[in-house]
């Protein structure tokens, strides 16, 4: 991680590590990287987001940008528009999942993939020492933003949906512009909650992050299918017939009527062991890539796959979306189970226990002799029952620690040897 990137972008709490002041000295760092030309910007509904928005836009102003402003939409939204647009980059204010009181920017290139560390470290130099600007830009609004998207969200997925019931959450985020519009569109029925334009409460006890809420607001009713999406609906949660569904097991489904390249699915470290089993049954195979989204994402743009995701709900189906949608990912799941007008059947994978633990501690825990026989001697032991993932966090410090074992009884005794260790090591220091 930079001084100002994190795993997904620049975030921190509004007025803290993140303010209108910094969010000028990133349009201008945007200018110097990518140059002069179009730069398609929107945000999510956090009541910082238009202050943020005003003094980003104002940096690219002074940049001399031709900014494309295209109000609140979800964040592959605003990615696949700086593609319709030809432009340089496509830039987000959002902090994802995140409470209200966080806010964020994220940034694409001009084909709507996130931007790589390296790059994320060239528009750092420009934070830290900006170049002197005196062009004037100029700034256009694209009222029909979400309705481009919609549309182009209807085309890609190209099914009848009459019959089909879909009950969506929009967690006061940006999916409240777009999810049921696009639902409707191709016939589905449509219930919604949480969808009002209301950033203070965004992802509050709803939402991707709470799909208990959706799972509780179906009972009583006929509705089946339940999504759920984060603040910027790049994320999503997924109910069925009275039960939240685990990543793993939406990832197989999604991909279950698509033609793979290589017959390869793009997961993480993380993914379950019964995914991988799933997919070798079927003449498919499951590649990891490091935790997150933009590891996903590079490897499949490389190699060309197009189906990748991880269990907390980012899912891209590629070339379609270039970043986790959760809209898009929901249609395609509700075209896959709504088969000839009736409802069919979705496939949940007998998952392998697995559990994890994050403990503070400093990096250099990892090159400990120590740590390193423990990591040796459990991943011996799991061997052909299961395994093991010791990895520093991306976003905190802390040691991530998770387990997974067809014997669950082991899981948490190797869990345990752990979190003593890493303990008594930030005692002793």
């Amino acid at each position: 991680m930079g001084k100002y990137f994190g795993t997904d972008g620049i975030r921190g709490k509004y007025g803290d590590n993140l303010d209108a002041a910094l969010a000028y000295k990133v349009g201008l760092a945007i200018v110097a990287y990518f140059g002069k030309g179009v730069c398609v910007v929107g945000r999510d509904t956090r009541v910082s987001g238009p202050e943020i928005e005003e003094s980003l836009i104002s940096g690219l102003k002074r940049g001399g940008a031709e900014v494309l402003q295209v109000g609140v939409l979800p964040t592959p939204g605003i990615a696949r528009l700086a593609m319709m647009n030809n432009a340089l980059c496509g830039i987000v204010i959002s902090a994802s999942h995140n409470p209200p009181e966080y806010n964020g920017i994220k940034i694409f290139d001009g084909s709507g993939v996130k931007l790589s560390e390296e790059q994320e470290g060239s528009i750092e130099y420009y934070i830290e020492n900006p170049t002197e600007m005196r062009a004037v830009g100029s700034v256009r609004k694209i009222p029909d933003a979400a309705q481009k998207y919609i549309d182009y969200l209807v085309d890609v997925v190209d099914t009848d949906m009459t019959g089909a019931k879909v009950w969506l959450d929009c967690g006061y985020g940006a999916a409240g512009v777009v999810a049921k519009q696009a639902f409707e569109k191709l016939g589905a029925s449509v219930m919604m909650e949480n969808c009002s334009l209301r950033g203070e409460k965004i992802n509050c006890g709803c939402g991707a992050l709470h799909p208990d809420y959706v799972l509780h607001s179906m009972v009583g009713t006929d509705y089946k299918l339940g999504f759920a999406y984060d603040g910027d609906a790049d994320r999503l949660s997924f109910v069925f017939d009275g039960k939240v569904m685990d990543g793993d097991s939406v990832l197989y489904n999604i991909g279950r009527d698509l033609t793979l390249k290589d017959n390869v699915v793009v997961g993480t470290v993380l993914t379950n062991t019964a995914l991988e089993r799933r997919l070798e049954k079927d003449g498919r195979r499951l590649i990891r890539t490091p935790v997150g989204d933009k590891y996903i994402c590079d490897l499949m743009f490389k190699k060309g796959y197009n189906l990748g995701g991880e269990q907390s709900g980012h899912y891209i189906v590629y070339p379609h979306a270039t970043t986790g949608d959760g809209i898009l990912s929901s249609m395609i799941i509700t075209k896959t189970l709504y088969s000839g007008g009736k409802l069919g059947e979705f496939l949940e994978l007998n998952l392998f226990p697995q559990k994890a633990i994050a403990e503070y501690a400093e990096q250099s825990i990892m090159y400990e002799k120590e740590m390193v026989g423990l990591i040796e001697e459990y991943t011996s032991r799991l061997s052909g029952i299961g395994r093991l993932i010791v990895r520093m966090s991306g976003t905190e410090p802390k040691v991530r620690v998770m387990c997974e074992c067809e014997d669950a009884r082991k899981i948490d005794e190797v869990l345990s040897v752990f979190r003593k260790y890493i303990n008594s090591r930030r005692v002793n220091q």
